[in-house]
């Protein structure tokens, strides 16, 4: 019999809709109708595949055993490498404490190298490799060196100059930049030395950038055939002439803005990603574009008067940029914002303590992120299923939420009847969550064991087993309760213990319209 003309549908016919393409990052700015099917709206320590899979993020194992004495916050690790008589050598370098360190063959022993040296702690460092030799700036201290042998010892200086926040290498001239000049402060200034010859510097070898304009230079990064100076609200880029006279001319780009953490700057892509005062941008040389809008929210929820101190690295092996923020109520980096670039994704890393970071190669080939903390420690980041904060093991607390899911119908309630979740094969145990209609506490959790512990295809009862004993499986939940809206979450915060979700596919009737 036909359905009476104006009747109400109170049911309708299962269907079935999968997701497996999760790598979308997160998105804490939009609205709960908003995201993107691959988005998430919520997620701690968590990365993703080229592919799309979720995984739950690799430890990190801490490199000195023992703290240095007296536990100091690190002002700033780097990465030296020099040609030795013909033998390429490579040190790890950190500014703690006061005192100027070198590490051997990463082998865990910090040496001092201060010598003479006066440097006062908690003033951040930048470093630069020229000549076979490493220069150090801290914009407190005289510009400091380390020959590759004995201790570290004052640089040769323009004349009068004191100080120097930045120090950078293009086209053979070393570069300092916003400098005292006696006690006088010169802001927008930059000097650089002869070709190829720290140790000779001309008193009329500098240049002003915009003079004057309430702003100081905040960074300088060499990006292709140019030298990038950044101020706080601008950037110009520096070019070299060829010619005897005019070594160099500045011009200014195209960005409306500048950048206001100078350690934030990385090369990514042939251009430069650093953080502005609203977010973080790429920069192509010309223009900056906005990247960060998806997580600004996350941003603004971040100690603002400490934005200046963010520290950052780039992790080319996995297309990653970590920049370490202090959270709202902190004046340490608690919190890493980490942007996929290959898939324009973010994520947030917790349990870490970061005051540096370096991008290390200890073959000259393999490429490490490394980190150093406020205690006197240094860290190899992505490896092993733990942290080892302070070397004590500690499990990683991980999450990742999906988006708000109404499956294209913002009017019927939802009955979920199932939710099959295929995963890689692992021995650990995640806790499958799900909650309806924008509630953020989990309502509903099951155990989801993601071990080879049970049958393998052709020896199982249907719906309780997997499909294969090693590499990928599936597990098929029964999922109750109803909503206009459901959100699924996947947790583990075991040790030794890590997860990779690769999709999952849902079983539902839109059971009532009331």
């Amino acid at each position: 019999m036909a359905k009476p003309t104006g009747q109400s549908q109170y049911t309708t016919p299962q269907v079935s809709l999968g997701s497996k393409t999760l790598g979308g990052g997160l998105n804490s700015t939009a609205g709960n109708l908003q995201l993107e099917d691959n988005e998430s709206s919520k997620l701690q320590n968590i990365d993703f595949d080229k592919f799309g899979s979720i995984l739950k993020r690799n430890g990190y194992t801490a490199l000195n055993t023992s703290a240095i004495a007296s536990s100091p916050a690190s002002d700033g690790l780097f990465w030296h490498e020099w040609n030795a008589s013909g033998t390429q050598t490579r040190k790890l370098m950190n500014v703690a404490g006061g005192k100027f360190w070198k590490m051997d063959d990463l082998d865990g022993t910090w040496d001092d190298i201060t010598g003479a040296l006066t440097i006062t702690s908690g003033n951040h460092c930048d470093f630069e490799s020229f000549l076979n030799e490493c220069y150090v700036t801290n914009g407190y201290d005289v510009p400091f060196k380390w020959t590759g042998t004995g201790n570290g010892s004052a640089m040769t200086v323009p004349s009068s100059l004191t100080k120097a926040k930045y120090v950078k290498q293009f086209n053979n001239y070393l570069f300092l930049a916003n400098v005292y000049v006696g006690t006088t402060y010169y802001p927008s200034r930059f000097y650089w030395s002869n070709l190829k010859d720290t140790g000779t510097w001309l008193s009329t070898s500098w240049i002003e950038i915009a003079k004057d304009d309430g702003q100081e230079i905040t960074g300088i990064k060499v990006l292709s055939d140019r030298l990038v100076v950044f101020k706080g609200r601008s950037i110009y880029n520096v070019f070299f002439t060829g010619d005897a006279d005019i070594p160099f001319t500045v011009s200014k780009s195209n960005s409306p803005v500048g950048c206001v953490a100078p350690f934030s700057i990385q090369e990514v892509d042939n251009g430069l990603v650093f953080l502005a005062p609203d977010g973080i941008y790429y920069y192509d040389g010309n223009n900056s574009y906005k990247i960060s809008v998806r997580i600004q929210t996350t941003l603004d929820s971040f100690n603002q008067t400490k934005m200046n101190t963010v520290v950052s690295s780039v992790y080319r092996k996995k297309n990653l940029v970590y920049f370490a923020f202090c959270s709202s109520s902190a004046t340490t980096h608690d919190r890493v914002i980490v942007w996929n670039y290959f898939l324009n994704s973010f994520s947030v890393y917790s349990g870490m303590a970061i005051a540096g970071m370096a991008q290390v190669f200890p073959d000259g080939m393999e490429e490490r992120p490394y980190f150093a903390d406020y205690s006197g420690f240094a860290y190899r980041m992505d490896t092993g299923e733990n942290d080892y904060p302070l070397n004590v093991k500690t499990a990683i607390d991980s999450y990742y939420y999906t988006n708000w899911k109404t499956y294209d119908d913002l009017v019927s309630k939802k009955g979920i009847v199932q939710c099959n979740i295929f995963y890689t094969i692992s021995n650990s145990v995640v806790t499958f969550v799900y909650a309806y209609d924008f509630e953020d506490a989990d309502q509903f959790s099951l155990s989801l064991n993601l071990s080879t512990s049970t049958s393998t295809y052709g020896s199982a009862i249907y719906g309780t087993a997997r499909y294969a004993g090693a590499g990928g499986a599936v597990q098929r939940k029964d999922v109750t309760g109803r909503g206009r809206a459901v959100r699924f979450g996947f947790k583990n915060n075991t040790i030794d213990e890590s997860f990779k979700i690769d999709g999952f596919g849902t079983w539902l009737q839109l059971e009532t319209n009331v």
